[in-house]
């Protein structure tokens, strides 16, 4: 037990610096004015618009087949579950006082790079050889650990672009904004006050809501990974574009593109932290957030994993490796596409500046992580030995 503590704390700590010191590089180019408030700006765009839609387009589109969702099933639901479960606590928090830009900090942690980097470190140090079965060697274990998060990531990339832009912002003004917009363009007859034509005006304004609400939905990111899913779940198109065929030039040329945005956006991060000072992000709530992301939210996964293996053993496959997925794919830091989605919703500067020293903060915190790692290791070898 000891030991995998140890190995867990070494290989998050490895993950979490990795991460800290390009965000460092941002924050060095930005003070030495290598990149300009202009070039912060466009590069910014140019992650959210181009190369994040990019990214998703080749990460989400080979995995999404048939065969995949029928076969990795009960990751989707667990973790529409688990984010549902950050979203009732994000709510609660709102109640005494906490920010609306920090909800979506609660519900989408990093489901991508974070747990990749994770899980080769662990597999190199020897810590998940306890997964590898009798006909699966450890490399084939990782191999299928990796798909297994990234349908996780899938789930989570989806609603993060749907939704977060829309969690992240008030739209109490907006809503106003919005009201006084209708009334100026409608105006009905003084006569015309009979309760059918108040109906009629309501269900009107109801629809140019719900109008404005599919066009703020429809973002880049979200149009990059609904196209994947289109293209990946028609079989030709998925082996002529995803595969070896004709069409593999594209998605080979549209990848080459999506692995820009991971550094960049780190860069941005960075450089946000010197160009926008911001104000502090109040101590308490940071206690909060990070309590849940490493404490509460890996003991909720963990739990419901371990109920619904020994309590309906047939409900989820066996395989150890799917049960760690499902356990670690709630835990974590925010993700940090969060900084994307803070510019898709537009924020105020200082509101996107305490993003960017939020998601810093996290990874200087992600070393925590390695206890969530030996908490559901733990966990899988009592289910077999209660088999």
């Amino acid at each position: 037990m000891a030991s995998d503590l140890l190995e867990g704390i070494v290989s998050s700590a490895k993950a979490s610096i990795s991460v800290l010191l390009v965000l460092v590089y941002g924050y060095g180019l930005r003070k030495w004015k290598l990149i300009s408030q202009a070039g912060e700006t466009n590069i910014s765009k140019l992650c959210t618009k181009f190369f994040l839609p990019a990214l998703l387009f080749t990460e989400i589109g080979p995995l999404a087949t048939v065969q995949n969702l029928r076969n990795y099933w009960p990751i989707i639901p667990l973790s529409l579950f688990f984010q549902g479960a950050a979203f009732a606590v994000a709510m609660l928090s709102r109640l005494v006082g906490m920010p609306q830009h920090f909800v979506p900090m609660f519900i989408f942690n990093n489901v991508t790079s974070l747990p990749l980097l994770l899980i080769n470190a662990l597999g190199a140090s020897g810590s998940l050889d306890q997964l590898v079965t009798a006909d699966r060697t450890l490399d084939s274990v990782l191999r299928t650990g990796r798909v297994y998060f990234l349908i996780n990531a899938l789930v989570g990339n989806l609603v993060r672009f749907a939704f977060g832009p829309y969690l992240m912002k008030s739209h109490a003004h907006e809503a106003e904004a919005e009201d006084e917009d209708f009334a100026g363009h409608i105006a009905l007859p003084e006569e015309a006050t009979d309760e059918p034509l108040r109906i009629t005006t309501r269900m009107r304004r109801g629809l140019k809501r719900t109008k404005h609400w599919i066009v703020r939905a429809i973002n880049p990111p979200l149009m990059g990974g609904i196209l994947a899913m289109v293209f990946g779940l028609i079989p030709w198109f998925h082996r002529e574009l995803f595969g070896s065929g004709i069409l593999s030039p594209i998605s080979d040329s549209i990848n080459n593109i999506g692995k820009l945005f991971s550094a960049l956006q780190m860069l941005v991060v960075g450089s946000h932290l010197h160009s926008k000072k911001g104000s502090r992000v109040r101590p308490l709530i940071l206690l909060w957030l990070f309590t849940y992301r490493f404490v509460l939210a890996p003991a909720l996964s963990i739990s419901v994993v371990y109920y619904i293996r020994t309590a309906w053993s047939n409900l989820i496959d066996k395989d150890p490796m799917l049960l760690f997925v499902l356990c670690m794919s709630n835990v974590g830091p925010p993700a940090l596409t969060l900084s994307a989605v803070a510019a898709m919703a537009e924020l105020p500067s200082d509101e996107d500046s305490q993003v960017s020293r939020i998601l810093t903060f996290s990874y200087g915190v992600t070393p925590f992580i390695s206890f969530s790692v030996t908490a559901a290791l733990w966990m899988i070898r009592q289910t077999e030995t209660r088999e």
